[in-house]
């Protein structure tokens, strides 16, 4: 006989055969009474005879009872039915977009000015993705596609509507960025995220190696790509930490639908954010035992080797290690964030090497005494140790001082707070969920509280709270994907035909929670459009008044809603009138103040007028109520009037340019 094959075992003959115990009955079957489904000659019968006898068969399938029939609900199983949504949901975007100019956009933003196919294109495509979930086995390429289109949908709007791209400080940091290329070197005194200039200092390196002047060709755009990579880093860690499940899908989601600080601009903050995710994703798969969902107890002193090689061990270490020293010089906030989730790992006793989080945070400590000098020297009592631990001035920059302004400003405000503690109240249920699944380590649910933390050290301009969501969105993004990932496992249970009208409620949370959030989402991102996006001419207003300036003059605006120091950085001084006067909002004092420290030119334009009646509640007529004023001093003279763009030019610098240039109106 031959070898046994890798499915048959060889031939015995002599076998004993084992019988059950007992005795030994013929088996007997009933004979059907009724009709048979099944056919068992086809072609012998008339087709009459066929019909009938086939519509008995289906006709014999007994109904469920107090349901409806089967199959009522049987086409959203359909694996069609997700890509044709995902395809009809790009369509209604697409031809909903048209360009909104800044003047169109009241204090409730953008949303205001969106079309209803647009509107309508976010649950539709939600839809999509929640019908994919609810597969035997989610396909990886669609669920890929539809977050890719998702990415567009919520980061891409504003740059498919905006005439250039907005947030005047995109504007600056290329500005710093094209100085570097220039010089060679930093503008030390000048700004203080010269003391971080690794970002500024890659993108001299690319638009050089580019041959480009500027980078200004890559801030529209910036958003998607940034927004995007930090969607990836979200889905590997939801990997990395809960396993290939569903909830690894959802987590990308929510962040995706959740993420309205607008963080993800053309910025170092941007980068580093996405620099953080690589370096967890990393720790996570290749460095932490047991993972965070795994209900094992691990100790500090007695530590569980990963379960990955050495070889892939080590290369995480490095990696982490590189990341670590390329976030120093990078940002402020981000080494230190990184450095203290580490150390909460090592401290719950998952982290492998124990010496990985003190690299990290001595990399930043070095940078900061040695490369950071220029920011800390002569300062370091009054920005760093006299905000520490005054929450009380936290929460009074960082919340309360910036619920002001008319009634739309502030349904965006309290938009982007309901969606924060929503987003942290789904990660509270989710952690509840896991704890009923005999998970009794705390280690999750400080993992995500601990970047509020910094509101403690620091109150980093009033923007605490919103770094401090967005530090700790991926990481509150895993137990809400594990309370949602509860309702889709529900509905998949029921099933379509069993409880059509169950599984459809179920489907339905998963998809209303995701749709409000994608809601809100482009309603928070687009609150500040009125007086964050700019229009072609305003830039031209503000490239004209730099270009005629000389050395060592100074070009302002009256807000910080106009970019500045994009051109001329270090040459041309560029700055803001409420930097030095106080009060904006009363002509005559405003006049006053512009009299004694006003700038050689200064730049007026339809977002700085949107700025002072949003926030601060200027009257109807005070551009003409300022205009009026300055005109009367006879301090100032208009040089430049474009669709409401003004340059008005001081003193000498009036008499330099007592005309406007040609083709430009008076």
């Amino acid at each position: 006989m031959s070898a046994p094959t890798r499915f048959f075992g060889p031939f015995r003959p002599n076998r004993p055969v084992r019988r059950y115990p007992g005795p030994n009955r013929p088996m007997r079957y009933p004979t059907p009474s009724g009709p048979t489904r099944y056919i068992p000659t086809a072609g012998l019968l008339t087709p009459q005879e066929e019909a009938t006898q086939r519509r008995r068969a289906v006709d014999s399938r007994p109904r469920l009872p107090g349901g409806p029939a089967p199959g009522r609900l049987g086409f959203l199983s359909d694996p069609f039915l997700g890509p044709g949504l995902a395809v009809a949901a790009l369509i209604l975007w697409v031809i909903g977009l048209h360009p909104v100019p800044p003047s169109a956009i009241g204090g409730i933003g953008l949303i205001g000015e969106l079309s209803v196919p647009t509107l309508l294109a976010y649950p539709v495509l939600i839809a999509a993705v929640v019908l994919e979930l609810l597969r035997y086995a989610p396909r990886t390429w669609v669920m890929s596609a539809y977050t890719l289109v998702g990415v567009f949908f919520v980061y891409g709007l504003q740059p498919a509507v905006e005439e250039v791209a907005r947030l005047p400080v995109s504007w600056l940091h290329s500005g710093f960025a094209e100085y570097i290329a220039g010089h060679g070197e930093v503008l030390e005194g000048f700004d203080a995220r010269f003391s971080w200039a690794g970002f500024f200092s890659l993108i001299a390196m690319i638009t050089k190696a580019a041959g480009i002047p500027n980078a200004l060709s890559l801030l529209n755009w910036a958003p998607v790509v940034f927004a995007g990579l930090m969607v990836l880093g979200t889905r590997a860690l939801a990997v990395s930490a809960l396993g290939n499940r569903r909830a690894s899908w959802i987590a990308p989601w929510i962040f995706l639908a959740g993420n309205w600080t607008e963080q993800d601009y053309f910025s170092p903050q941007a980068t580093a954010m996405v620099m953080m995710l690589a370096a967890l994703t990393l720790t996570f798969r290749h460095l932490v035992r047991p993972r965070l969902t795994e209900p094992v107890k691990a100790r500090l002193r007695v530590r569980l080797a990963p379960r990955s090689s050495p070889k892939a061990r080590l290369v995480a270490q490095g990696s982490v290690v590189l990341i670590g020293l390329g976030l120093a010089p990078t940002h402020q906030l981000t080494p230190f964030m990184l450095g203290l989730f580490l150390l909460l790992l090592l401290v719950f006793g998952r982290l492998w090497p124990a010496w990985l989080p003190f690299i990290v945070i001595g990399a930043a400590v070095v940078w900061f005494s040695l490369g950071a000098e220029d920011f800390w020297s002569g300062q370091l009592i009054q920005m760093i140790l006299s905000p520490l631990g005054d929450v009380g001035s936290s929460v009074d920059q960082g919340l309360f001082s910036r619920l002001s302004g008319s009634p739309g400003h502030l349904i965006v405000l309290l938009v982007r707070i309901a969606t924060s503690g929503f987003v942290a109240g789904l990660a509270a249920l989710g952690i509840v969920f896991l704890r009923r699944d005999n998970l009794r380590s705390w280690m999750l649910p400080v993992l995500c509280a601990a970047p509020f933390g910094i509101a403690v050290v620091q109150s980093y301009g009033g923007e605490v709270f919103m770094r401090c969501f967005l530090y700790a969105l991926p990481l509150m993004s895993l137990p809400a994907a594990i309370a949602l990932e509860r309702a889709i496992t529900s509905a998949r249970r029921l099933r379509w035909r069993n409880h059509p009208r169950r599984t459809l409620v179920a489907a339905a949370i998963p998809w209303l929670v995701l749709s409000l959030l994608t809601g809100s989402t482009v309603l928070g991102r687009g609150g500040n459009d009125a007086y964050t996006s700019v229009s072609r001419t305003d830039i031209d207003a503000m490239s004209w008044a730099v270009g005629q300036a000389r050395p060592g003059e100074r070009v302002d605006s009256l807000v910080n809603a106009i970019p500045l120091n994009y051109e001329r950085v270090g040459e041309v001084e560029q700055s803001e009138v409420d930097m030095y006067c106080a009060d904006l909002v009363h002509v005559p004092v405003l006049v006053d103040c512009l009299r004694g420290k006003g700038p050689d030119y200064l730049v007026l334009s339809g977002p700085q007028w949107a700025y002072v009646d949003i926030l601060n509640g200027a009257a109807d007529d005070y551009p003409q109520q300022l205009l009026r004023g300055l005109a009367e001093t006879q301090l100032y003279r208009t040089v430049f009037d474009q669709d409401g763009a003004l340059v008005l030019a001081r003193g000498s610098a009036a008499v330099k340019n007592p005309q406007p240039d040609e083709g430009v109106a008076q």
